[in-house]
């Protein structure tokens, strides 16, 4: 695993690597693809939207563009999320959705590279209802990390 800090030019790191923004879920780890990523903020008032499913959390009104606000927790089934001073959104660009979607996450940890090599396949075992966000595992240092999908959310999102 390399940390971001640590690359000097684009030149050190091979077409097979992956770039994660890394955060916690309830004690349990996460990344997502820095590809797509368009900014990390803090938390913002957010309007509550009657209607939707349990894990939109509401809509927030971000430099003029109305960006709804889903709870990770909750999709994956690990319960709503408690906003604290350490909870940030993290925005998003998806397909279908112009404005992007806000993923709230208890907190940021880091910004790693890890080879592809060292992605493995997600457990039969792992919970349904995550496995179809969570597209492989990669352990860096003593976390395991799950990598997120966001394409996938926003899909399940549209079928509702």
């Amino acid at each position: 695993m390399i940390r971001e800090s640590e690359i000097l030019d684009k030149e050190n790191v091979s077409q097979e690597t992956l770039r994660l923004l890394t955060f916690q879920l309830a004690n349990n780890w996460y990344g997502l693809k820095i590809e797509g990523i368009r900014e990390i903020i803090k938390i913002a008032k957010i309007t509550w939207v009657p209607g939707t499913a349990s894990y939109v959390v509401g809509v927030i009104n971000h430099r003029g563009m109305i960006i709804p606000i889903l709870d990770i927790r909750e999709l994956l089934g690990l319960g709503k999320s408690d906003i604290t001073d350490e909870s940030r959104i993290i925005i998003v660009e998806v397909q279908g959705v112009s404005t992007g979607l806000g993923a709230l996450v208890d907190n940021i940890a880091d910004m790693v590279v890890v080879p592809t090599s060292e992605i493995v396949a997600v457990p039969i075992t792992m919970d349904k209802r995550k496995t179809r966000y969570v597209i492989g595992e990669v352990r860096i240092e003593e976390k395991l990390i799950g990598i997120l999908d966001i394409h996938m959310v926003s899909v399940e999102e549209s079928k509702k």
